[in-house]
């Protein structure tokens, strides 16, 4: 039988902060090697002025990849153009970089693309601003002459040279679309196509392990085999690593348990519904 429990979760265990939760600065912290690498890679080809894009299922950590790239730039000599979709057509896209970079497109002129485009290679030539990096998530969806349109932005037209980076970050969709012939003009303008890997159970752990440390949570808060059945059961995938484990601190805070062990486990619908 469920006791009550009258204290918050977070008085419960011990915790200013809950470990698992997607509310936190350390979800933009990157440990497992693979992704180390790649973001390694990844600034180093920024700060030459390179595109590239990040593919992977759901789950697997793109988007927080990207968020990590971002933060290790310096904000001084970058200017971040976040671009989450949202159902935009070419033109909402087109709108929504110009109200990212301060340009009114309703007056009368050049088209949208052309106006964008020049005003960025002033501001660059100019002013010195700082780089722009354009980063659409769910990138998969973007219309192909939106994909055309952020790759012919990527150079000024007059003088042959870079003016801004894009980040293009999407599902597997994403990395059959760059493979097709048709979408050559945009796959020859990326340096590369990072993929994201599931986690391997032993970073899986210490995926978990690290969450809890840097929440100051007890180091006992798993037992050795929940934490076994935990990473065995989310396959490698980190949204379901998160979500199960936060859920299963929800579930002991509930049951006045403060160690989770595999009993415990295998006694909640959570297995089940992960499994």
């Amino acid at each position: 039988m469920t006791k009550t429990v009258t204290v918050s979760v977070n008085e419960f265990f011990g915790w200013k902060n809950h470990p698992f939760s997607d509310l936190t600065d350390q979800n933009d912290e990157i440990m497992v090697k693979h992704d180390q690498e790649v973001l390694r890679r990844a600034v180093e080809l920024l700060k030459i002025g390179k595109s590239f894009a990040i593919t992977g299922g759901s789950g697997l950590g793109k988007t927080t990849l990207a968020r990590a790239i971002i933060k290790s730039l310096d904000p001084r000599n970058y200017q971040l153009l976040w671009v989450p979709y949202t159902g935009a057509n070419r033109g909402g896209i087109l709108r929504m970089l110009a109200e990212k970079t301060g340009i009114e497109l309703t007056r009368k002129g050049l088209p949208p693309l052309a106006k964008l485009q020049k005003h960025i290679a002033v501001e660059q030539k100019d002013r010195g601003a700082p780089f722009p990096i354009i980063v659409v998530d769910d990138a998969q969806h973007l219309e192909n002459e939106s994909l055309m349109d952020l790759c012919a932005m990527l150079i000024s037209p007059e003088e042959n040279r870079t003016i801004m980076a894009i980040i293009l970050v999407g599902d597997e969709m994403l990395d059959r679309t760059l493979r097709l012939t048709s979408q050559k003009a945009v796959s020859s303008r990326l340096a590369c196509v990072f993929k994201m890997k599931s986690l391997a159970q032993d970073d899986a752990k210490a995926m978990l392990n690290f969450r809890m440390e840097k929440a100051k949570a007890p180091g006992n808060l798993f037992d050795r085999e929940a934490m076994e059945l935990i990473t065995a059961n989310c396959g490698g995938n980190r949204r379901e690593l998160m979500k199960l484990a936060f859920n299963l601190c929800m579930e002991a805070h509930l049951r006045n348990e403060k160690v989770i062990t595999s009993e415990m486990i295998l006694s909640t619908e959570y297995m089940q519904a992960n499994g």
